[in-house]
């Protein structure tokens, strides 16, 4: 494990040098503002004690050095005050801050990754695995989960907990006389993500198969973030267009009246994207005071890449599969079936969960 080896002070800047050739800057009022005393923050639960007015505004360095067990201590100007950091904790920030492992982008060749019910709740290792592609790839598959009414509740149980909707915490996907919803007939659906016109919209959708001997239905997946990402290099102005208009949705029917506006291609602040909403089903009208002519050729051309065959991975559903996908990543649909018996069960959940739960999994077989 790398230690630090040396420290060098400059104004309100402290540098460390790291034995692996890693280097670290940090600004004497962050150190100030992290401080690791019982006094800053609970010795218990780790939240803050202090608030940033606690923090003189002219912080400076009056003194740092290295303890005999590697850790930094520092004395900060004017008031002397002290604090000890440990050096695993400040080497974590030499890395990127990630909410999960690093995204693997994909196109119709990548395998969808499975394991069995059976592994994931008796091994911890195997569940560590699955979560894992779910956060990696946005989407991953489960076998032999039991064909009874609600069992994909025991798959959300897995990591967290289910996100209860207008639709209830339980949805079935079935032909139905009447329909409030497209998904409730035996139509082929575009790739599409759920629910844009919910604030927030759910993070993870679960598609559990308890029957299916309807002659077509074959699940259809895209990867928005590829596709995004395609659309960046290929038709740069297009994604600049699609990651700053904002857009309305809505979903209405006798009992709700759900409305949101959001981008299609929302970005983090590095520019990465970090959700996609594409549903053709509940887009509104968008402002017709946009630049709707650079819009709709933005809008026209991500619709073209989304429905590449090139994109989709497609996967027949059988009755104990339990698909999980990141619903703000994730495109899903699905082929027109013949009338017969085909009986999805799904539910939402949120990512958080999920990405808590690998965490810890992921800390438990750390050495």
């Amino acid at each position: 494990m790398a230690t630090i080896e040396t420290l060098e002070i400059s104004g309100p800047w402290l540098k460390l040098f790291w034995s692996d050739g890693g280097q670290q800057r940090f600004f004497a009022t962050w150190l100030r503002d992290n401080a690791q005393t019982p006094e800053a923050r609970n010795p218990t639960n780790g939240q803050r004690l202090m608030d940033v007015s606690d923090v003189p505004a002219d912080t400076a360095f009056e003194a740092a050095a290295l303890s005999g067990g590697g850790a930094l201590e520092v004395t900060f100007a004017p008031d002397g005050y002290k604090s000890v950091y440990a050096p695993d904790w400040l080497r974590d920030f030499l890395q990127k801050d990630s909410n999960g492992p690093e995204r693997h982008l994909w196109d119709a060749a990548h395998t969808i990754l499975h394991r069995t019910f059976e592994d994931v709740t008796a091994q911890p290792d195997a569940l560590a695995d699955w979560l894992r592609a779910v956060a990696r790839d946005g989407i991953a598959l489960l076998r032999g989960v039991p064909t009874e009414s609600e069992a994909v509740f025991r798959v959300a149980d897995l990591f967290g907990y289910v996100r209860e909707t207008n639709y209830g915490k339980l949805f079935d996907v079935r032909s139905v006389a009447d329909p409030t919803n497209l998904a409730f007939t035996s139509q082929g659906l575009m790739v599409h993500t759920d629910n844009p016109y919910r604030n927030p919209v759910p993070g993870l959708q679960l598609l559990h198969c308890l029957q299916s001997d309807a002659e077509g239905g074959t699940s259809v997946f895209v990867d928005g973030f590829s596709t995004a990402e395609k659309l960046r290099r290929q038709h740069p102005k297009a994604f600049e267009t699609l990651s700053t208009v904002w857009v309305p949705f809505r979903f209405r029917d006798g009992e709700a009246d759900l409305q949101s506006r959001t981008p299609i291609i929302c970005v983090d602040d590095n520019g990465a994207p970090t959700a996609v909403r594409y549903n053709n089903r509940s887009v509104a009208p968008v402002d017709p005071e946009t630049d709707v002519e650079t819009f709709y050729d933005a809008y026209r051309t991500f619709s073209a890449l989304l429905q590449d065959p090139a994109g989709e991975a497609t996967i027949q559903l059988e009755p104990g599969d339990c698909i999980v996908f990141d619903n703000e990543r994730v495109l899903h649909g699905r082929k027109a079936f013949k009338q017969a018996s085909r009986w999805l069960q799904g539910c939402y959940a949120d990512k958080d969960s999920l990405l808590s739960k690998l965490r810890i999994l992921s800390a438990q077989n750390t050495p």
